[in-house]
């Protein structure tokens, strides 16, 4: 009876000791990936969002819900300045959305129009090289050199 009782408390400890083993690289592993949630979550809250938004004025005939808008977003990552930009035409008026975005660095203004005929999203980037330190956007709508534009939305770093 000792023998089968030393077989099976044996039998027991072998076992449990293998399910140690066993457990071990994965709790490592769990362990890692939690590092690399906590690395991954510090990196992306180190690129915050900067939102901004606008409308454009209104003409003759159109209400204020039939503005065109544009909403965006900045974050500044690697040594550049990245941009995400929207802009909706909600009046269906088959005329043109233009979002005008100007940047400042050291050679001045420079200024960059996009162009929608209802829906529109551009992403892009610029250098923080150069001296950039602001931006401002507008957004306008029409057929001819005046397209109801909006207000400004400034931004200066």
């Amino acid at each position: 009876m000792s023998k089968l009782r030393s077989v099976l408390v044996g039998t027991a400890l072998a076992g449990a000791l293998a399910a140690g083993i066993a457990a071990a690289p994965a709790q490592a592993a769990t362990a890692a990936t939690a590092s690399t949630a906590s690395t991954a979550s510090v990196s992306q809250t180190q690129y915050g969002k900067h939102w901004f938004s606008g409308s454009s004025s209104f003409g003759r005939g159109e209400s204020r819900g039939e503005r065109s808008q544009y909403q965006g977003y900045w974050y500044y990552s690697g040594g550049r300045y990245y941009f995400d930009i929207e802009a909706r035409d909600h009046d269906r008026d088959r005329e043109n959305t233009y979002v005008d975005f100007s940047y400042h660095d050291n050679g001045g203004w420079h200024t960059r129009r996009f162009a929608t005929g209802g829906h529109g999203e551009w992403k892009f980037n610029i250098s923080a090289r150069g001296g950039f330190d602001g931006f401002r956007t507008h957004i306008g709508e029409g057929t001819s050199r005046d397209f109801d534009w909006g207000t400004y939305y400034r931004h200066s770093f």
